[in-house]
């Protein structure tokens, strides 16, 4: 592909990615306001409407991923996804009870991942030599949409659960329109040989990719949802204010995916990808016992962390994926990433109601604690499994 297309291409995949991203978490700063109070819903409602979408977007992916390869077109699948999500969101603006709402919050899953994934398709299959630097200019376009829907979330949810919803439904309309700009985009040497997730699956160190998309997913999962909900119980902050914290999370996050990525590509994946989730575990688990005065310093040293660990990962996954796994490792790595965000929640609803204290608090240090610790142990498991890995593809480049 000429320069030219490869940059127009590349814009026009970043835009669609960051408008794609938005929506997802303009529910996320008042998620207690939009279940628990518009609708009269429990704590257990919150974490379901925070996974619902999860699950039902685990079985789209693989579904949508089948419909691509009968008929190749992944433009128009794209634009399809994100018009169906768009109305979803449409859907959840009337809905008038909670389980009407948990209905469409799945028809908006079982869109946007999918929708997520096709985007990430999309640019793996320009990236070239630099393939870090790429995947990680689209991490960086995801993360500043999530980043821009967090406090924009919280601005919003103080006007109604309709001003949400509705501006909602616009963004994904227009990342639709902005979808129709991409080119057509073949196959190449970048997506390996296959649809489908192929490699020699008994070794345990090709497992890894999908193992660190599943934790950073659950660690976002009980991050939306329950410690939402500790900013709101335990340090009485506002919605807006949650948003603010969140996009103090969100900004450096996705300011730094693309140099992260860039790095990467010197430097390598390996040392990226452990410091920076041992480091994460570390800050994730003092989140309950940190003054909150500090907790703007825990979100943004989160942020740091979490580029570190994302960046890297994709680059792993991109390799994997040309060394035999196919173009449909992108869809296995959003379906483990996807059961992470769909256990997250609901791990983190059984823990509030299992550590329920006699003030009627639950015991949210502990929670994190907890989730920081399988992080850590997370980290330190990937170090010993994936070092021979990272030598023998060092070694490739000598």
């Amino acid at each position: 592909m000429p320069d030219s297309r490869h940059h127009a291409a590349r814009r026009s995949i970043a835009l669609a990615t960051f408008l794609t991203l938005v929506p997802i978490t303009l529910v996320v700063p008042g998620l207690n306001e939009l279940v628990i109070v518009a609708l009269h819903g429990t704590r257990a409602d919150a974490h379901a409407f925070a996974a619902v979408n999860m699950a039902t977007g685990i079985v789209g992916v693989p579904i949508v991923f089948a419909l691509v390869r009968r008929r190749p077109n992944l433009r128009a699948w794209l634009v399809g996804a994100l018009l169906v999500d768009a109305c979803a969101f449409l859907g959840m603006n009337t809905a008038g009870s909670v389980p009407a709402l948990l209905a469409w919050r799945a028809l908006d899953g079982f869109a946007h991942l999918p929708a997520v994934t096709l985007l990430m398709v999309a640019a793996n299959r320009l990236v070239g030599e630099k393939r870090g630097a790429t995947l990680g200019l689209v991490a960086t376009s995801l993360m500043v949409g999530v980043a821009v829907g967090s406090p924009l979330g919280g601005w919003l949810a103080l006007r109604g659960p309709g001003a949400v919803y509705l501006t909602g439904a616009v963004l994904l309309v227009v990342a639709a329109l902005a979808a129709l700009v991409i080119p057509p985009l073949a196959e190449g040497a970048a997506v390996g040989s296959g649809h489908r997730y192929e490699w020699k699956r008994g070794s345990f160190a090709v497992w890894m990719p999908l193992a660190f998309g599943f934790i950073d997913r659950f660690t976002v999962g009980v991050f939306v949802s329950t410690f939402t909900l500790y900013l709101a119980e335990v340090q009485r902050i506002s919605p807006a204010q949650r948003g603010l914290l969140m996009s103090l999370f969100m900004v450096p996050f996705a300011a730094l995916c693309w140099p992260v990525g860039r790095l990467a590509d010197h430097l390598g994946w390996y040392a990226l990808i452990i410091a920076g989730t041992v480091a994460f575990g570390l800050t994730f688990a003092t989140y309950g016992v940190v003054p909150g005065a500090l907790l703007p310093v825990s979100m943004l040293v989160s942020g740091v962390t979490s580029a570190m660990m994302f960046s890297p990962n994709l680059l792993l996954v991109s390799e994997f994926a040309r060394r035999g796994a196919g173009e449909g490792l992108f869809g296995t790595f959003q379906i483990a990433g996807s059961f992470g965000f769909l256990l997250g929640p609901i791990a983190g609803g059984v823990a509030v109601e299992v550590t329920r204290q006699r003030t009627g608090v639950p015991a949210y240090d502990a929670i994190f604690m907890s989730v920081g610790a399988i992080v850590i142990s997370m980290g330190l498991l990937a170090a010993v499994v994936l070092a021979p890995i990272a030598q023998a593809w060092r070694s490739e480049r000598v």
